[in-house]
């Protein structure tokens, strides 16, 4: 039996790569959704992060609060890492989680020296809970209850789903209750559109995904977006010629008569373009199987415009032309010209999760990392080869036991904090200017409308903790210090 493993984070801002988990909220249930284990954790910031103040604002999360919490992240993740060890096989869900909640996972893992990709291997799979809600409406509206805005676009966000199907929930926002919500999504579409809920589990499975995808001959394609729903009718043109787990096909609704004996640079134009003699021409589809895309049976699109009125007949003949060799050899030469026109040029150690592999010999020292002393644990960590690992291993210390860092080390790490704070570009990451200007907005936002007490506390204490963040990295004398609850005694008490 596979449970399911339903997941939540609440974090200080949107990048993965340096924002800080603040809250993970995790729930097994059985193949039946009845709660088998319940965890519930919460984080201390860390010292080495500005967080966003919009994201502390929606996650309703005072400074405070976050410097009085027991635990660090290292603890925290210590324990979900135990937790994600216990409950095999699993199907990992989230609403929205594969462009978000998951890369958040994968990073904190990583940085802990543990496996990152723990809900796609060893057994488990994983989905995306936004994937099924929309599809299971684009097919039938009335599964699900979906408000529009003013605008008269659908609403997709968790919170609003939640309250126009009539879900208990307690503290939106909170990461828990995320999690409670997204798995009353779960049973409302299980419930209500039982095929379409087995054709999502089945595209957790990859190998299931490549036989509708390349056995299937033709096949429905969904996709959400714009606020829009976009079905198509697809067949399978090849697998990538340099990616693993990635397709490319081709949408039926545009006939291949005009572009099969096309020269490899107008073939180019249209791919990137997506135009043909100056029209529409959007018939090449990628699907990323990393990223779970919604694949059904061609039954699903067959019997809709246009796909109805050109009919079967025609719709085989479309795909017989694309069996051109000349044509899909013109593809991959374009495919893998593209491949080779992307620089992953990364200026932060953060950023290289996917771009180096490890060496063995490091790898079996990040093993062994949690085991050692805090006392001794950078003399440990200087075992490491790889400079990437030493730096974790250097911010692990900082934020927990930055007085047991070696004077040298200890100025080191303080000065990259420093630099990265006060830099003056446009990061991928919150510095203090950009902190600063958030604040500054929020506060005009605030005068003109009327704002919760609460909220105005929240503005007030961040101002005076990136004022003290401020102070702290750019003092060329700093000591080290812990940011805990004697920090948020001295600046809020």
């Amino acid at each position: 039996m596979a449970y399911y493993i339903i997941y939540d984070f609440e974090t200080t801002g949107r990048s993965a790569r340096f924002d800080q988990i603040l809250q993970a909220g995790f729930v097994c249930f059985d193949e039946n959704l009845n709660e088998v284990k319940r965890l519930n954790l919460k984080s201390r910031i860390n010292s080495d992060i500005v967080p966003s103040f919009g994201a502390l604002k929606v996650n309703k999360l005072l400074i405070s609060e976050l410097l009085e919490e027991k635990k660090s992240s290292y603890y925290m993740l210590k324990e979900l890492n135990n937790f994600l060890s216990f409950y095999k096989p699993s199907i990992f869900l989230g609403y929205n989680s594969i462009n978000f909640d998951e890369e958040f996972l994968r990073q904190a893992l990583w940085e802990f020296f543990k496996y990152p990709y723990v809900t796609s291997t060893q057994e488990n799979k994983r989905g995306d809970v936004l994937n099924l809600v929309t599809m299971a409406h684009a097919f039938n509206p009335k599964a699900i209850n979906v408000e529009k805005n003013d605008e008269g676009r659908l609403i997709f966000k968790l919170e609003s789903l939640a309250s126009v199907n009539n879900f208990k929930v307690e503290n939106s926002h909170e990461a828990i209750s995320d999690v409670l919500a997204t798995k009353d999504l779960l049973r409302l579409v299980k419930n209500n559109e039982p095929t379409i809920f087995k054709n999502f589990f089945q595209n957790t499975n990859k190998l299931s995904l490549v036989k509708k995808i390349v056995e299937n001959g033709l096949f429905t394609v969904h996709g959400y977006f714009f606020s829009k729903h976009f079905i198509y009718l697809a067949t399978n043109l090849f697998e990538h010629p340099v990616y693993n787990n990635y397709f490319l096909a081709f949408d039926l609704k545009y006939d291949p008569e005009d572009i099969v004996f096309l020269e490899t640079e107008q073939l180019k134009d249209i791919y990137y373009t997506k135009k043909f003699n100056g029209k529409n021409f959007n018939c090449f589809k990628k699907l990323k199987l990393n990223k779970q895309p919604s694949i059904l049976e061609a039954s699903y699109s067959i019997n809709l415009s246009p796909y109805k009125q050109i009919g079967y007949d025609e719709i085989n003949k479309r795909r017989k032309k694309l069996c051109n060799e000349g044509f899909l050899n013109n593809l991959k030469k374009i495919l893998i010209s593209e491949s080779e026109s992307y620089e992953n040029v990364y200026e932060y150690e953060e950023e290289t999760i996917y771009s180096e592999n490890l060496i063995f010999q490091d790898k079996i020292i990040m093993d062994d990392f949690e085991k050692v002393d805090w006392i001794d644990k950078w003399k440990f960590a200087t075992k490491f080869k790889d400079p990437r690992l030493q730096y974790f291993a250097a911010k692990h210390i900082y934020r927990n036991y930055p007085e047991t860092l070696p004077e040298n080390v200890f100025r080191r790490i303080h000065q990259k904090i420093s630099d990265r704070f006060n830099s003056m570009k446009k990061e991928k990451f919150t510095t203090i200017p950009s902190a600063m200007e958030e604040a500054d907005n929020f506060s005009f936002e605030f005068e003109n409308k009327v704002v919760s007490d609460f909220q105005k506390k929240q503005l007030e204490q961040y101002n005076v903790y990136i004022n003290f963040l401020n102070d702290y990295y750019n003092n060329p004398n700093a000591t080290p210090i812990k940011f805990d609850k004697e920090l948020s005694t001295k600046l809020f008490y």
